[in-house]
């Protein structure tokens, strides 16, 4: 079997040696030949850490789909609308489709597996959500069975990464973001990490095949982790509590739920140990109950490995039609279905100020715990519904008021 591959960046290069290179124990001793036989690049001249001949290098994707002996294509290039349809393309023409790109999935789920239920061909994207996690698998076989009522992990391991050193080694953000970058946990370019989008599209992903609907990252209320200082990691840790990048959706009759936003977990809360790159999902089912995943999130060799194991699904004729059906209609209720107490840190450089938050959030809470220490207020307050909150943010920022706050899981 011929497959064609799509990017030589990090996953792309982890891809490529597991199969050329005969890292994993099936390509080192299978019968069968498997071969990337065509490796579509940006640059052919660019200096690489992995050896492949010149002659399977091309910049033209012709060379990969109209080649009949390529019956797989991998997809980890990356962007969105180009690799998007080079999937289409590669689909119309027969060719399964592997790819690791949530942004793409997670935008066009709907028309992917309708392309792909039309070919009789197979889409799948293991490593699209949890790198080395096997959680894409794992749900299709739980919703053969169950209905899925609720999702919620820890699901970006550079946030998660950052905020397990801000927490443990007392660094402020900026400092840690640094540092995560030198050691390859985060981007150049973080936005995608610590604002929230790359954990709104894979919540997307699995909201999306677990609720039957097509959910976009657009529908998925999301802030990020940038607000975030360290008088609010020293002062959540006297609390007892560490605080987490949280995905969270529900299913609530034809109505759903989602939030992607840091939360105070309890100590003794499984996923509040959950530290550095590694991520953790919770699926809830309403006969098997709560099940976790558990694992590497990201890195070359988690992530090509999942991408690797739908190959295997492929070679093995495994795979099936199509099992998820987006034929349901739902509504977006926002995040009105989360509700809990909220600790609140608000910067005041004089009485006025003091007192308009302070005026504020009794407008929102009756009973409420306040501290005031040095020009920072510190509040908690009772139990408040997620949408209400946030206009009493609204009315805080509108007074140019610097703060941060998240939700107590209790």
């Amino acid at each position: 079997m011929k497959v064609g591959l799509l990017g030589l960046g990090t996953v792309g290069t982890g891809v490529y040696e597991i199969i050329n290179h005969q890292r994993g124990n099936y390509f080192a001793s299978s019968k069968q030949e498997i071969v990337i036989s065509k490796v579509m690049v940006r640059d052919i001249d660019k200096k690489r850490k992995v050896d492949v001949p010149a002659e399977y290098l091309t910049t033209d994707f012709k060379d990969i789909i109209d080649d009949e002996e390529i019956k797989v294509v991998i997809c980890v290039m990356g962007g969105l609308e180009a690799e998007y349809n080079y999937m289409i393309q590669s689909m119309k023409r027969g060719k399964h489709v592997i790819t690791a790109n949530k942004a793409a999935v997670s935008e066009y789920m709907d028309v992917l597996y309708k392309t792909a239920r039309e070919n009789n061909v197979s889409f799948l994207y293991e490593a699209s959500v949890g790198g080395g996690i096997p959680i894409i698998t794992s749900l299709i076989q739980i919703l053969r069975i169950n209905q899925i009522s609720e999702i919620k992990g820890i699901l970006n391991g550079t946030t998660n990464f950052i905020l397990s050193k801000m927490s443990d080694e007392g660094w402020d953000f900026e400092e840690t973001l640094i540092k995560a970058q030198e050691l390859g946990f985060a981007e150049a370019d973080p936005t995608a990490d610590i604002e929230g989008f790359d954990v709104s599209r894979k919540l997307s992903i699995l909201s999306s095949m677990s609720f039957g609907f097509h959910i976009k990252d657009e529908d998925i209320k999301k802030r990020g982790i940038k607000e975030i200082t360290s008088a609010d990691i020293d002062t959540i840790n006297d609390m007892g509590y560490v605080i987490k990048y949280l995905a969270h959706s529900k299913l609530e009759g034809n109505t759903y739920y989602a939030t992607v936003e840091p939360v105070l977990l309890s100590t003794k809360d499984i996923m509040s140990n959950v530290n550095e790159e590694f991520n953790i999902i919770s699926i809830n089912g309403d006969i098997i109950g709560e099940l976790q995943f558990y694992g590497k999130g990201a890195g070359k060799d988690a992530t090509a490995n999942a991408v690797v194991g739908d190959l295997m699904y492929i070679i093995n004729a495994d795979f099936r039609k199509q099992e998820i059906v987006l034929d349901q209609q739902l509504e977006n209720g926002g995040i009105k279905e989360f509700s809990g107490k909220y600790y609140l840190r608000a910067d005041s450089d004089n009485h006025e100020e003091f007192s308009h938050i302070i005026d504020t959030i009794s407008d929102f809470s009756n009973n409420k715990k306040i501290i005031f220490n040095r020009s920072k207020v510190f509040v908690v307050t009772d139990e408040v519904r997620a949408d209400q909150f946030e206009e009493l943010v609204l009315e805080l920022k509108s007074k140019n008021i610097n703060l941060f706050y998240a939700r107590i899981y209790s």
